[in-house]
């Protein structure tokens, strides 16, 4: 159990350090990092900005990788077997983050970001993507808890969700160099990793992107114009 007074001092010090960014391209109004569950009411629920998403000076790291990803078999929120690797290497781009359903501060963020993000990556990609999700959490993160947090977010059908054994889902940590300290969930780095095709480099980004940075991270990756300029 995190403790009350450090979770709220995290939650202030995300809130200083990314407050100017456009989450969700203004779409997640009201949001609360300290609320797990903010779609939950009817007031809540995102308006997605249909305006195309305008290029804007990024604040987080981003550089390339080699990963190789380990053949193991996971679970999707319907409760169907998956393999990792047929699922990311199917041919075409693909966006990974690492989340869990409970986490309150970093990963409502991570998932806004996807979210937010869907309607326009449909128009640009031709519904051809994917955004994979993987809990860090599989012991509490089941299937059906996972198609929850997919419903809070407007997942559409491009966008999957993972869980799986921990010994799995540590190997995917360490083969994205993802792990993090000691055995606490809540030090785990804000990343998401893009690729155009398989066998190509990943794209590794450290820090909270709104949907502009993930459309012109996009737009980079698979060549169009738009993309953010350093």
């Amino acid at each position: 159990m995190v403790n009350p007074r450090y979770k709220r001092l995290l939650n202030a010090a995300f809130l200083l350090l990314y407050g100017e960014i456009t989450f969700a391209g203004d779409a997640m109004q009201g949001w609360v990092l300290s609320d797990p569950k903010p779609m939950e009411s009817g007031n809540a629920t995102p308006q997605l900005s249909e305006e195309p998403a305008k290029p804007s000076v990024h604040n987080y790291t981003r550089s390339e990788a080699l990963y190789t990803l380990p053949n193991v078999q996971m679970v999707d929120k319907e409760g169907s077997d998956v393999g990792l690797r047929q699922l990311i290497d199917y041919g075409g781009p693909v966006m990974v983050q690492f989340i869990f359903a409970t986490c309150s501060t970093i990963c409502p963020v991570l998932s806004a970001s996807f979210a937010s993000a869907q309607p326009e990556l449909d128009a640009l990609a031709g519904r051809t993507y994917r955004l994979v999700s993987i809990s860090i959490d599989p012991e509490q993160d089941t299937p059906e808890r996972l198609g929850e947090y997919a419903k809070r977010f407007k997942a559409g059908k491009n966008w999957h969700f993972l869980t799986g054994n921990r010994d799995d889902v540590s190997k995917v940590l360490r083969a994205f160099d993802a792990a993090y300290t000691g055995n606490n969930k809540m030090y785990h780095k804000s990343l998401t990793f893009m690729r155009s095709e398989p066998d190509a480099n990943w794209i590794r980004i450290e820090g909270l992107l709104g949907r502009n940075e993930i459309i012109s991270e996009y737009k980079s990756l698979i060549g169009l114009p738009g993309q953010l300029k350093d």
